[in-house]
């Protein structure tokens, strides 16, 4: 697996790219598909990314892009690519639907999870928690259909009840040695506790809550496979929450409580740990009926937290500085709507309009 991370890390820095999402087991697989002369073209005179809107998941290899048609909704969930580079994934919310779209050639596929959630585990295979207790799994290199890898009985949490009911699990990342599940407990509404758990080969860790991340949890890995990042809310009523950013040590289950983020109302979501530096998008607004919110990524600082661009940006990848992809945000939205903006790529002092209405990025 790491060699397939280094493999995709070096063409990407090849192509030297800034990605930029801008406010406002088993068998042998088979070896990939040769790419077609015009394809390995369109590779070499561009980065290679994936975009989503609330109608599309969309591949750009270079000159040319690939698309995925699909409900995937404004939900704020980042899109994924497999371990070995080769797929970029998407759920759609509504119809829990994982919709997957092929790097090389477009080929789109459509798997019913009953989920929301879907993470990359290993070279072209994703997972998912399914009820009442099992880990899922698809290779979308294979002809298989998506099967249980394993089932789980989640122990009891060491925080107990608050007063809510459990409300089902969720896969939310995957390392190398753990997987993480957030366990919700809710009241209904917008009311929720997260109690999170670590499945190891061995053993299941029940990690309980963390402070201050109890709703809208997102995680990802960190620089070891012991270690992810964690992004939430702690509700204050319907239309107030506190954005909160932390990292955990599942093992020890050491948590690292990150500074809080400004504004009086505020949220965390899509964070990433890349090397030494955690960022996460955000979103601010004042606590008064159909205030605006000011939406930016912001990467972890001596001081607490900095703009990860010079303007506000909801992501960023950067790989080298020879080209930036970003999605530029309008005026600010509603403090309930999801950010979106204008894709555009930016290359030896150029720029491109790709797509409108862009939620999420990534690169693989």
């Amino acid at each position: 697996m790491a060699a397939a991370r280094m493999g995709w890390g070096a063409a990407i820095g090849v192509l030297g790219c800034v990605l930029a999402l801008t406010a406002g087991c088993g068998t042998e697989q088979p070896p990939a598909p040769r790419l077609t002369p015009e394809q390995e073209r369109a590779l070499a005179t561009g980065p290679v990314f994936a975009y989503r809107t609330a109608a599309e998941l969309a591949v750009v290899r270079g000159a040319e892009t690939v698309r995925a048609p699909g409900s995937f909704g404004y939900s704020s969930a980042a899109v994924g690519f497999t371990e070995d580079g080769r797929y970029a994934f998407s759920v759609e919310t509504s119809s829990k639907t994982l919709v997957t779209l092929s790097v090389q050639d477009g080929a789109v596929s459509r798997t019913e999870c009953d989920c929301t959630d879907a993470v990359a585990l290993r070279d072209s295979v994703v997972g998912w928690w399914r009820e009442p207790g099992q880990i899922m799994s698809l290779d979308l290199a294979g002809t298989e259909p998506a099967a249980p890898e394993r089932d789980v009985v989640l122990p009891d949490s060491p925080d107990p009840l608050s007063g809510g009911n459990w409300d089902g699990a969720r896969l939310v990342a995957a390392s190398d040695e753990f997987l993480l599940v957030a366990r919700v407990e809710s009241r209904g509404l917008w009311w929720e506790k997260s109690h999170l758990y670590a499945i190891g080969a061995e053993e299941i860790l029940p990690l309980g809550r963390v402070p201050g991340i109890d709703g809208q949890l997102a995680a990802a890995t960190g620089p070891d496979p012991r270690s992810f990042v964690l992004a939430g809310a702690t509700a204050r009523s319907a239309s107030c929450g506190i954005g909160h950013v932390a990292t955990i040590e599942v093992t020890t289950n050491v948590v690292q409580e990150l500074p809080l983020l400004p504004g009086e109302c505020s949220a965390a979501y899509s964070p990433r740990w890349d090397d030494d530096t955690i960022t996460v998008a955000t979103r601010k607004w004042a606590d008064a009926p159909g205030a605006p919110s000011a939406v930016d990524r912001l990467r972890s600082a001596a001081q607490g937290w900095a703009p990860v661009g010079e303007y506000p940006v909801v992501d960023m990848l950067s790989h080298a500085q020879e080209s930036v992809v970003e999605v530029v945000a309008g005026d600010p939205t509603d403090a309930r709507d999801t950010p979106r903006g204008v894709l555009v790529v930016e290359r030896d002092g150029a720029r491109t309009e790709l797509a409108t209405q862009v939620v999420s990025l990534s690169a693989p």
